[in-house]
């Protein structure tokens, strides 16, 4: 790869993905100038003093008309009327691109506005923790990670490109995908765990003695629950988004959970060990 692939990238949005991707690309050598755009002003100079920015700026047209790649690092809710205000702003050629856990309606309602000197390409990185904001970022966050790429037909494969190159960058596995299909399958595997983690908790909370309850977490919930920490603004708007999925999902969740109450409240110890087993059996199959 040569030096300085990238003259110019802005990332809107400096929380956890925003920031750890600015300051993966700073370390990567691979751009010029990492520009940050955030609406608090805290957020901007913390990025500036830590060196995970070049420059940065509260107000969004102050950066990025003569940015390469622009990507939008806000909550799943605001990336299409964020794409909307970056439109008018950006210049002739530009890539835009998101980091949304949601791709379907994202895409198509970003296609759907776009003019014809600009591209869109749909992105998201696997890679997560249940903290937020500039001051939880990590450069090696999306190392060995999983970046998931969903063009569709109206993409232009050299923006695609692009983007996987800038994600190569940062240290990602690019993979390609429908959008629909990527939200179908983070319905049930990033989208329910949350929905499940969060009502976890809350079965704890809506105990008479739910304090003596959490007093006594040991590391089987705290393991399971970890998610639950997770920002509630970000995961509700996911959760509306991709409303359809997750609400599969969770009705495929119920039915399991059904099958296991029915188990054990009919005193049947073997229904309940070929269910167990057949989860076991898969849960050590994950890949690592």
């Amino acid at each position: 790869m040569k030096d300085k692939e990238f003259k110019k990238i802005a990332i809107v949005g400096l929380g956890l993905i925003g920031g750890s991707l600015a300051w993966a690309l700073k370390r990567s050598k691979q751009v010029r100038n990492v520009f940050g755009v955030d609406t608090d002003e805290e957020t901007i100079e913390y990025a500036l003093r830590k060196q995970i920015i070049d420059e940065g700026h509260t107000d969004l047209s102050r950066g990025i008309s003569d940015a390469g790649i622009i990507v939008i690092a806000t909550n799943v809710g605001e990336i299409v009327k964020t794409a909307k205000a970056i439109i008018p702003l950006a210049g002739k050629g530009a890539v835009i691109t998101d980091v949304g856990s949601v791709k379907g309606r994202i895409v198509r309602d970003i296609e759907k506005v776009l003019p014809a000197h600009l591209r869109f390409v749909g992105g998201h990185p696997i890679a997560g923790t249940e903290n937020s904001g500039v001051r939880s970022g990590d450069p090696g966050l999306f190392k060995g990670k999983r970046f998931i790429i969903t063009p569709t037909p109206k993409s232009d494969p050299k923006a695609v490109s692009k983007v996987a190159s800038l994600w190569k960058s940062a240290g990602a596995e690019i993979h390609e995908m429908d959008p629909g299909e990527h939200d179908r399958i983070f319905g049930f595997v990033s989208h329910l765990p949350h929905v499940v983690a969060y009502s976890l908790v809350d079965t704890m909370l809506s105990a008479p003695d739910s304090e003596t309850l959490l007093d006594f977490a040991g590391g089987g919930l705290r393991d399971f629950t970890r998610v639950a920490a997770s920002s509630p603004g970000m995961w509700a708007d996911i959760f509306i988004v991709n409303r359809e999925n997750t609400l599969n999902s969770i009705k495929r969740f119920k039915k399991s959970l059904e099958r296991l109450e029915a188990a054990i409240e009919n005193k049947d110890p073997e229904s309940l060990k070929i269910l167990l087993s057949r989860s076991s059996l898969a849960r050590r199959k994950f890949p690592k």
